[in-house]
């Protein structure tokens, strides 16, 4: 393996180590605290402000993925090559899965009976709600990353916030009905970690969590290329 592709997936792991440790820290906080409604705006800046630190830190290296949706997003309108698609998958599960253990070494038990900030469907919500969710809140996620990250005309030194911004709102909105994970790596991260301590995870549940933000993720991609491809074709007077 390379130097170059070692450094980027040590940066890839490090990223999605910094947005769930922190995102599932503050579900976890807010539920030790017993938050009431401010409870889910302050998850929902947890994991924006998260993921723009580690954009802005590591983006530079890997190219800032974080999260599988957007690795395959990109890759599906060759924008990162597929060959490098299964490792960096790899490497960003393993990030879940440390900032996951990062929380549980921090909170320990309280960490468990906060569920570990596991997202997991809300009550009353079934499966095709579920999915339909995942799948507009990584089609946010995912335009917001063409828009400020891709495009060849998109403003210099926003996309940090700019993501990490997209991925709050979405979070605000779809919280309650999947925890608005959009992201498989911060799906898996608490599933595996609460397994390895003893606790029940929601793995009938995981399917949801991969489909979802894919089929959203795919549709945000495709749609973006093909707007920012006419927009180019168009001229300089649009």
């Amino acid at each position: 393996m390379d130097t170059s592709l070692v450094r980027r997936l040590l940066a890839e792991l490090a990223g999605t180590a910094i947005l769930c440790l922190f995102g599932i820290g503050a579900a976890v906080s807010v539920a030790a605290a017993r938050a009431g409604g401010p409870g889910l705006l302050i998850i929902a800046l947890a994991h924006g402000l998260a993921l723009a630190v580690a954009i802005y830190a590591f983006g530079s290296v890997s190219g800032g993925h974080f999260n599988p949706t957007v690795t395959v997003a990109l890759a599906a309108r060759g924008r990162f090559s597929w060959r490098e698609v299964p490792a960096y998958v790899v490497a960003q599960l393993a990030g879940g899965v440390l900032g996951a253990a990062l929380v549980y070494a921090t909170y320990a038990d309280t960490a468990l009976a906060a569920g570990l900030g596991a997202t997991t469907f809300g009550t009353g919500a079934g499966y095709i709600q579920a999915l339909v969710a995942e799948a507009i809140g990584a089609f946010i996620l995912v335009t917001a990353v063409f828009a400020l990250a891709v495009a060849p005309n998109a403003p210099r030194g926003v996309a940090g916030i700019g993501i990490g911004l997209a991925l709050a709102t979405q979070i605000m909105v779809f919280g309650p009905l999947t925890g608005a994970s959009v992201n498989l790596a911060r799906t898996f991260g608490p599933d595996a970690v609460l397994s390895l301590a003893g606790e029940g995870a929601a793995w009938s549940q995981l399917f949801a969590y991969l489909a979802g933000p894919l089929v959203g993720g795919l549709a945000a991609a495709f749609l973006c290329d093909y707007l920012v491809t006419r927009r180019s074709a168009v001229g300089a007077g649009v």
